[in-house]
């Protein structure tokens, strides 16, 4: 608690620090703002190209050592960058796991001969670069607001070491973004047993979220046994893989249905940004190749016993647990949420999930850094003995 008590009450000073690099970003912004460049042309790359577009800053290129040269598309492989960029270009470097993976990009461009290199984190200092797009919640830095009861209160929460010490990192990731030693648990076991709960012999799984089946035959694959399975999935294209995956890779006797739609705490319709990949998401506005796709709660549509429910739905999964509280109070079941995509998710739903099921363990699992943690409320019977030890 002291550790936790120190980082809150090392906010304003944050606060201060930031303030003053922003003041320095802002300045390398503006002269260099006919060359800026990102490094990585993944979701997260263009993501935060739209971002700076959106916040009056034009990117010129995104280089990616795995991806040709392409110069009308404004891609250029990393061999290639240094005959269509200057040294002196200013380079972000967005990849996911930015914490490992930033060194030796940087290397590798310095070996190019470029030295004005960025890491995408230290943007955050500049929360209007995030105020538009998908990036907004998971990677903005609004650590003026955070509620230092709610906090500690969901601390407290952790039902073992782990838990507590991947809380702490994210905490220090919120209010620091630097020298973070997140402890990370094996990227094949998110929401597989791993020293988290004990499977059953026949799980009757609801999948919210379910992209194009990649949970699903996890599950099907680790798990001792399927009694059924539902994947909600909102984007088209990804939905049609669903039900590919479904009929290729699932046993004819298994009961398993897709539902296209969004899960959330009300039913009718929503405009969504279907990229046909994991990012796909419910947005605001209205864009070139958005659709409308149709809302659900879990109550109006699951009708059949479930055992476990997992939820990764892009920053509304605190609100299509309220959709599913009486199917949640019926069942009793173990829920998988995922809380990196709203800075607020790591107090809030654990919160409302001791507050929904008082008898339930609450565990949380980080399995990438500074996305893919899961909070798990587990059922007392099915929680691991001596889990969570470091």
């Amino acid at each position: 608690m002291v550790t936790i008590q120190t980082l809150l009450d090392g906010i304003p000073e944050k606060i201060r620090e930031r303030q003053a690099q922003k003041v320095v970003l802002e300045k390398q912004f503006q002269t260099h703002m006919q060359d800026i460049v990102i490094y990585g042309c993944g979701n997260l790359g263009c993501n935060l190209g739209e971002s700076l577009l959106a916040a009056g800053w034009e990117v010129r290129y995104y280089i990616d050592a795995n991806k040709d040269t392409e110069p009308d598309k404004r891609i250029l492989n990393l061999q290639d960058s240094a005959d269509y960029l200057s040294p002196d270009a200013l380079i972000i470097v967005a990849v996911y796991n930015i914490y490992r993976e930033f060194a030796p990009i940087r290397a590798l461009l310095r070996e190019k001969g470029f030295q004005n290199i960025h890491s995408v984190l230290e943007l955050r200092v500049w929360p209007e670069l995030f105020q538009s797009g998908h990036l907004h919640d998971s990677l903005s830095w609004d650590i003026a607001h955070i509620p230092t009861d709610r906090v500690l209160r969901a601390y407290e929460l952790m039902g073992d070491e782990l838990s507590r010490q991947s809380f702490e990192d994210v905490l220090r990731f919120f209010i620091s973004s630097t020298d973070v030693d997140f402890h990370l648990c094996p990227p094949e076991q998110q929401y597989m047993p791993g020293g988290v709960y004990q499977p059953l012999e026949k799980e009757h799984i609801i999948d919210c979220g379910a992209f194009d089946g990649d949970s699903m035959r996890a599950f099907a694959e680790r798990l001792p046994g399927v009694g059924s399975y539902v994947g909600i999935e909102p984007d088209p294209k990804n939905y049609q893989r669903l039900q590919e995956s479904i009929q290729r890779d699932l046993p004819e006797h298994l009961r398993a249905e897709a539902i296209q739609a969004a899960v959330s705490d009300s039913i009718g319709s929503a405009m969504f940004e279907a990229v046909g990949n994991s990012t796909s998401h419910i947005t605001a506005g209205v864009r070139p190749g958005m659709v409308e796709v149709p809302v659900v709660t879990l109550d109006d549509v699951i009708t059949e016993p479930v055992t476990l429910i997992k939820m990764d739905v892009e920053g509304f999964e605190l609100r299509a647990i309220h959709g599913a509280e009486r199917l949640i109070l019926l069942n009793q079941p173990l829920l998988q949420i995922c809380v990196y995509h709203r800075q607020s998710d790591l107090w809030e739903i654990p919160l409302y999930l001791r507050e929904l099921l008082p008898n339930h363990r609450i565990l949380l699992r980080n399995y990438a850094g500074v996305v893919e943690y899961v909070c798990y409320a587990v059922p007392a019977d099915r929680v691991v003995s001596e889990c969570g030890r470091l």
